[in-house]
């Protein structure tokens, strides 16, 4: 069977199953030593796929190390460093090669963490793969499975940024600033630490979108979620998107990967203190939902409706693209 006819998360189920993993499905592997957990998580990029047309070097090296480090602050851990290999093409300028590592590295270091090394080998595109590595106390560790039916459903800052960069400039609306809203993603190492502090549960980063990820979580967990559409935190440029597409601000908002935003649970008993420790942090937290037994469904305001839509998965069919 080819792999589009089995998607992303299928054909990991089944290497789960036929090679006996145990690792559980978090957004990165764990190693316990004593007190403490070691966290480590690899993401890739190529040059056809994930590198808009006029983006600049140094702003693809930062892309490529903060979707990274994104994993590691979706356990709430704290970064430590990165090993990045390459392929690249033998016709590129060495400057602009320095470029791109010149923005992981100002990336990482922003964060108290460095590249460890790598390697390098001749492609026909450029490629960058990242294995990033970082570390947090037993205890503030945040697992996917910490979720739990009754807890409510909030996340960091707005959604539909990287969408709306996407459609921007797919219908030739503010190209370069279309570049910016798609790889100008910002891992949030701090929001996640404070979260975790104050009571956060469940956590995950949005890296595939709001819509794929709840579906993962029913598959993997059998936990569902609902949805109150009309309390996701938009983007503001996400009313332009839709008006240029024709596409439904909820689809923006929830169908397209690139988020990087912080998807997570508290208890609802925690609710007022947690938000009043999120305000005394200057931290955007947004409440729109909760957890339950049932399926996923969203509430528009009259009625529940199932959520049918899966998101963004590799190898199928992708939200807005060529084959509508």
């Amino acid at each position: 069977m080819k792999l589009k006819d089995i998607g992303e998360r299928k054909l990991i189920q089944s290497i789960f199953k036929d090679f006996n993993i145990t690792q559980p499905k978090d957004d990165c592997a764990t190693i316990e030593i004593g007190d403490e957990v070691f966290l480590l998580s690899t993401d890739i990029i190529r040059e056809a796929t994930h590198i808009p047309k006029g983006a600049k070097p140094r702003q693809i090296g930062k892309f490529a190390a903060n979707l990274n480090l994104s994993d590691i602050a979706a356990m709430a851990g704290q970064p430590i460093g990165m090993l990045v290999s390459y392929l690249l093409r033998p016709e590129m300028e060495d400057t602009i090669f320095k470029e791109i590592v010149a923005g992981i590295n100002d990336a990482l270091k922003a964060y108290g963490a460095e590249i460890l090394g790598g390697d390098t080998k001749e492609g026909s595109e450029t490629v960058i793969s990242g294995t990033v590595l970082g570390k947090q106390q037993k205890s503030l560790v945040r697992r996917r499975s910490d979720i739990s039916s009754g807890q409510i459903l909030g996340v960091t800052n707005n959604l539909g940024r990287a969408a709306s960069g996407y459609l921007f400039q797919k219908f030739g609306y503010q190209k370069s600033r279309a570049v910016d809203l798609i790889l100008d993603i910002t891992p949030r190492i701090r929001e996640a630490q404070a979260i975790s502090r104050h009571g956060g549960k469940f956590m995950m980063d949005l890296s595939d979108g709001l819509f794929s990820s709840i579906s993962q979580m029913k598959e993997d967990y059998g936990k569902g979620f609902r949805i109150v559409e009309d309390e996701l935190p938009s983007d503001r440029n996400v009313k332009k998107a839709s008006d240029l597409s024709g596409i439904s601000q909820t689809e923006i908002l929830g169908s397209f990967g690139g988020e990087y935003e912080l998807l997570f649970t508290v208890e609802n008993n925690n609710y007022k203190d947690f938000m009043e420790s999120m305000e005394s942090e200057n931290i955007k937290v947004t409440f729109f939902g909760d957890v339950w037994e049932g399926k996923n469904i969203i509430y528009n305001g009259k009625n529940w409706s199932d959520i049918t839509n899966r998101g963004y998965e590799h190898f199928s069919r992708k939200p807005f693209s060529k084959e509508e």
